[in-house]
């Protein structure tokens, strides 16, 4: 962070609040908008693959691959000390340099530190796992229409890059966004207020009825499709804003769920109402006017936050004119709810979103290894492991500075017992597929276990940084090395696994369960991860032998299994120049 704004917003006050951005100088403000508008959980580990370090980085900041929300963020953050009427507009002219650079000509002509992340991107859309290609200029002034012209000349290039590039692609949305002061701020509000939109509605019913309890009140009724529609084309996402996850999008597969949703919409209206769960509403205020003679029952309602339904919305919301035709007589079972107080309604959000498919790790919030996670992390100092759970409409900077994220947890397990191509290209596996799940998450997974691998990739990833945060003209040849090593996508993965892989060298023991490693006492996750970082400066020097599986992302099993097995051969044999590192480490870890 390079200084405060004069005139600073919630959301700003909030960002300089942050003591875990600081470190990331002018790019911790697009972190944070990442973070708030994403609903990131792990903003660390994001931050250790997708900034793009150094000063030859073609106007690029940031570059945020998510295969699984089928997502492209591609970023130039600017951040002001003095308060000015706007940003520079240079800088978002800027972004037709990054994104030609990234989706255009030959990979050898790019610096290493965009090159990696080139690559993915790249593979992202021949592989058809982009929707949306988002393009950010993200800075702390009002937004201005100069900005706002550059802009859109930068999506206008995207779009013809990726039209000529990737012809068989099925992008559907292709945009550049000023997050400026007040974008910034409608981001925040939006993890404080979890109702947006705060218009009066007058909806016709089919009849219905109320419940109440002691904090909230409610009203159980049906609506009409075509009222869902309506609504999604004025006010799309904002409709979503207590909800944890925004619409999904489609994939067209009989297994996802949106695609579903839009099929029977479509074929078979008449069934909506039995095949689909409903929706449940978050509303200011609600009242009731029956049927008559000639006129037909209606609800009366104030204000308006979908919590429960964001993909049946979504999904009939995105219907195209010709597959409307029938939702006049399509019905959506709904309730309405008012609820004023704050933690009764954290919790309704909570438990109404773990019925959603928004991430697979919420199926497995009440499995059974999770709930005895959940126990044994209790014990562990500066620990909060959620195992699955959310935390609901809580304001997304009241972060527990102690959160072990469960994405983070399940890749670090992934690579830790070696399947660091599950832990970066296909996380969702670990928590969708059972036999995969089963493959980390077991009866001989504790939460000292946990930590102990946990802790490796958090040590890893701070090798990482301390290594950007030394300026280009003054790292070492070595640390050069190790650089090139790291701007590699999955590297840090990969490292897990190799390091993993040397424990019976660096422990002199023959390890019958690696399940069974952890570290001694009852500590904290930051102080394992300061046991672990002699080991990763020990082993830093060998990440070389790694560079043929990390270049093809990991994707090819044969050149990871033998680029551990070279980073092996060269961790035992300078083991003895490392013995004092080496034993006091194993002092520190015992196993069964």
């Amino acid at each position: 962070m390079t200084g405060q704004s004069p005139s600073k917003s919630s959301a700003i006050a909030a960002y300089t609040s942050r003591d875990d951005l600081q470190q990331y100088g002018d790019n911790g403000l697009i972190l944070f908008a990442l973070q708030l508008s994403l609903g990131i959980e792990d903003i660390q580990s994001v931050a250790a693959t997708a900034l793009t370090d150094g000063s030859n980085d073609k106007k690029c900041d940031l570059v945020f691959v998510d295969t699984d929300r089928e997502r492209v963020v591609v970023g130039q953050a600017y951040y002001s000390s003095k308060e000015k009427q706007e940003a520079p507009a240079n800088k978002a002219s800027d972004l037709n340099t990054a994104v030609t650079w990234l989706l255009k000509g030959p990979l050898e002509g790019l610096p290493e530190n965009l090159r990696y992340a080139a690559e993915e991107v790249r593979e992202a859309f021949q592989s058809d796992k982009v929707r949306e290609f988002d393009i950010w200029y993200c800075h702390n002034l009002p937004e201005s229409p100069n900005v706002r012209s550059e802009l859109d000349q930068v999506a206008h290039t995207a779009k013809a890059l990726i039209s000529s590039e990737f012809p068989k692609t099925r992008t559907t949305s292709i945009t550049s966004s000023e997050i400026g002061r007040n974008r910034l701020e409608e981001f925040y509000t939006r993890t404080k207020n979890p109702i947006s939109v705060t218009d009066s509605f007058t909806i016709p019913i089919q009849g219905g009825f109320e419940a109440n309890g002691a904090k909230w009140r409610s009203f159980c009724t049906s609506v009409r499709a075509s009222w869902l529609r309506d609504l999604w084309k004025i006010h799309e996402s904002d409709l979503m804003s207590p909800n944890v996850r925004d619409y999904l999008g489609i994939v067209r597969s009989e297994r996802n769920i949106n695609y579903g949703i839009k099929n029977t919409a479509r074929d078979t209206p008449d069934n909506f109402w039995v095949y689909n769960n409903g929706l449940t509403i978050l509303v200011n205020s609600f009242s009731h006017t029956p049927a008559t003679t000639g006129s037909a029952a209606t609800l009366e309602i104030s204000g308006l936050g979908i919590i429960n339904g964001a993909q049946t919305t979504g999904s009939i919301g995105t219907l195209a004119d010709s597959e409307a035709s029938n939702l006049d007589e399509t019905w959506v079972m709904a309730r309405f709810v008012k609820c004023d107080d704050p933690d009764v309604l954290g919790e309704i959000v909570r438990y109404n979103n773990t019925q959603n498919k928004v991430e697979a790790s919420d199926f497995r919030s009440k499995d059974a290894v999770q709930e005895r996670l959940r126990r044994e992390f209790s014990a562990i100092p500066e620990a909060d492991y959620k195992g699955g759970r959310r935390g609901g409409t809580r304001d997304a900077i009241e972060r527990s500075r102690n959160l072990l994220p469960d994405s983070t947890v399940a890749q670090a397990l992934a690579d830790f017992h070696g399947k660091p191509n599950i832990a970066y290209n296909d996380t969702r596996r670990i928590w969708d597929e059972d036999g995969v799940y089963a493959q980390f998450y077991n009866d001989k997974t504790t939460a000292r276990h946990v930590l102990f691998a946990y802790s490796l990739l958090r040590a890893i990833e701070a090798a990482k940084l301390e290594i950007t945060q030394i300026p280009e003209n003054g790292r070492t040849a070595a640390q050069n090395r190790h650089m090139t090593f790291f701007r590699q996508r999955g590297a840090i993965h990969l490292m897990v696994s190799a390091i993993a892989e040397c424990l019976e060298t660096i422990l002199e023991s023959a390890i019958p369960d690696r399940f069974s490693l952890r570290l001694k006492g009852s500590i904290s996750p930051k102080t394992a991860e300061e046991r672990w970082r002699p080991i990763v400066a020990a082993c830093l020097p060998f990440a070389h032998q790694l560079n043929d599986a990390v270049s093809g992302g990991l994707k090819n099993a044969d050149r990871v299994t033998l680029s551990i097995t070279n980073f092996q051969a060269m961790v035992e044999a300078t083991a003895s120049s490392n013995e004092d590192n080496f034993k006091n480490f194993s002092d520190a870890v015992e196993f069964s």
